[in-house]
């Protein structure tokens, strides 16, 4: 896991969230980094989602921008 420490993550992990009329995406609960073959990912989560509809849970992965900070 040093390795992982170590590189940017691919994508912030944010669960979608019903709230009875629409659907949003909502806090940010982990980062996902690419597999070292290329294929796949490793998704560290620091929170677990509770679904509310008997079990679907739905994750989205939105791109790291880049820091704009010296």
């Amino acid at each position: 896991m040093s390795d992982k420490s170590q590189n940017k993550p691919a994508l912030y992990i944010h669960v979608k969230v019903a709230d009875g009329q629409e659907t949003r995406i909502g806090s940010r609960i982990g980062v996902a980094f690419h597999h070292k073959d290329g294929v796949g990912l490793n998704i560290l989560l620091d929170a677990q989602p509770i679904p509310l509809d008997g079990g679907k849970i739905e994750l989205i992965g939105l791109p790291v921008k880049e820091s704009t900070k010296p």
